[in-house]
């Protein structure tokens, strides 16, 4: 077999699985099929250095036209939704972004920086990149697994004097009171100290009112990756109502990530007109509904599904201890097999060991209905708890999947609109027949 053909043969095992599966990762989401239309353009291969970076003087002139979709839709769009003066568009992942604010607001080397532990939720990362650059990488003190301990908080901000605080809650059930945070952060600190919300996980729900905007509770900047609760491209963004800040992450995006990959910057902006014209607020309101749903309905199955008083969970995710039964590995491995793309992860906060995490972000976006979600809780029961054999039990999940399709975003008609405006500029027929390329991307 030639190289192409198996290369070719393993996307089309990809595509066959998919179509017949349905992913409850959280963090990850699809991009709409319109959306996928900036990978086609020639901007797709151009630079874009603004006047920051070139003193007023192109160098780079090949990006200037489809600079313009950053300058005049996607950076308006954004400070609509994040509610802020300053938006950078220029981090190219969350990790990155993640590494552009300890850069821009960790201070001097030997300066303590203050993250959510890996055992109450935080990025394994953080403190991994913090020490890289020289900081000391400290842990947010934490009474229950869920909570910050605030009165702890402000002897550690006394005693330690952090110039960032870094709060990376992104293994999560509800958020932080983060307003209590800052306010907390603020009457201990003797000096100025950086507040970040790393919000990568929700940055979907925040955009679409489920949960608080970091800058009206007090954060000094907020922001993360776009391809979680938001359906965007794999890309960060970082916003601030403060000029000196965005000022510092200007410049140390500029030098730290350069070239920001145009088409996943049209696609982000894409992305964004259809959140706002295409039921974003009701799609982020769906996730948080239907993430509850699934919760009360594997909970009914009997399986361990983890909660924090009341809530099974206010965001997207949902956690399940499968230990009694399986190891969650194994169970996510069977899982797999029977068209259920889970998230074995270790350590779920309230188990301090591994389980599994679950999200409801893709499969909302996809259309799920919520009279479905008990189909998929029976499907979990069946697998995890009763043995039964996952080729069995894939036969409901491609029932539920195939009722499924793209719901939050234009429908085929434009999307064979505005592909046809992109094959005018060659002369070719712009009368396409595409209605298998629209099967294929809206199922």
């Amino acid at each position: 077999m030639t190289s192409m053909k198996l290369l070719f043969q393993h996307l089309v095992d990809h595509e066959t699985k998919f179509r017949n599966s349905i992913s409850l990762i959280p963090s990850e989401n699809t991009l709409s099929p319109l959306a996928r239309l900036a990978y086609l353009s020639d901007g797709y291969s151009r630079y874009f250095f603004d006047e920051h970076e070139v003193f007023g003087r192109w160098s780079f002139q090949g990006g200037s036209i489809v600079g313009r979709v950053q300058q005049e839709v996607l950076i308006p769009l954004l400070q609509r939704v994040g509610q802020a003066r300053y938006v950078d568009v220029r981090n190219v992942s969350g990790l990155t972004a993640m590494t552009t604010a300890l850069a821009a607001f960790g201070g001097e080397p030997g300066d303590a920086v203050l993250s959510v532990p890996v055992a109450n939720g935080g990025h394994p990362d953080t403190a991994y990149v913090a020490r890289k650059f020289g900081f000391r990488p400290l842990g947010l003190p934490f009474g229950h697994w869920a909570t910050l301990d605030l009165e702890a908080l402000a002897d550690m901000v006394a005693r330690e004097k952090p110039s960032l605080i870094y709060i990376d809650h992104a293994t999560s059930l509800i958020p932080l009171d983060l307003t209590a945070v800052v306010e907390c952060v603020r009457q201990a600190a003797d000096r100025p100290v950086h507040i970040h919300v790393d919000t990568s996980h929700v940055n979907g729900l925040i955009w679409g009112g489920q949960l608080p905007n970091p800058l009206a509770c007090g954060a000094d900047s907020w922001g993360g990756s776009t391809h979680k609760t938001f359906p965007g491209p794999h890309k960060a963004v970082i916003f601030t109502n403060d000029a000196e800040v965005s000022d510092r992450l200007t410049m140390t995006a500029v030098n730290m990530v350069s070239h920001h990959h145009m088409s996943d910057v049209v696609a982000l902006a894409i992305s964004l007109v259809e959140f706002l014209e295409c039921g974003g607020a009701e799609y982020a309101a769906a996730v948080v509904t239907n993430a509850r749903l699934l919760a009360e309905a594997l909970a009914a199955e009997g399986l361990g599904v983890q909660r924090h008083g009341a809530d099974f969970t206010r965001n997207h995710q949902v956690w399940v201890d499968t230990a009694s039964h399986r190891e969650p590995h194994a169970a996510g491995s069977q899982l797999f097999q029977a068209g259920l793309v889970v998230n074995p992860f270790n350590p779920l906060p309230s188990l301090g060991g591994p389980g599994i995490r679950l999200g409801l972000n893709e499969a909302t976006y996809l259309g799920i209905s919520p009279e479905s979600l008990p189909v998929l809780a029976r499907v979990m029961r069946d697998v995890i708890v009763d043995d039964v054999d996952p080729a069995a039990a894939a036969d409901p999940v491609r029932e539920v999947r195939a009722a499924m399709r793209p719901r939050f975003c234009y429908p085929p008609e434009v999307f064979a609109e505005k592909l046809a405006d992109l094959v005018a500029v060659t002369g070719g027929k712009t009368d396409l027949a595409v209605e298998p390329l629209t099967d294929f991307l809206y199922s």
